[in-house]
């Protein structure tokens, strides 16, 4: 069964399509979508390059799944 998956910022807010992410490097990322299908990976592309969309593990921008990490102010 596929289980529609969220994603959550460490405040608390749903990650939304166009959110600015920051890596743990300190780079700064567009969200482009995510994987709803369990794989754990969202969709991003460099700050000013939508070209260059790539994914990574929720982990690496402190994003977390199906439960937010603190309540949405």
């Amino acid at each position: 069964m596929v289980q529609n998956r969220h994603l959550f910022h460490p405040d608390g807010r749903p990650v939304r399509v166009g959110d600015k992410v920051t890596s743990f490097r300190g780079e700064p990322y567009i969200v482009t979508g995510w994987a709803k299908n369990g794989r754990n990976r969202v969709y991003v592309h460099p700050e000013g390059d939508p070209k260059g969309e790539t994914e990574y593990f929720a982990n690496v921008f402190d994003l977390t799944w199906d439960k937010p990490n603190a309540p949405a102010a």
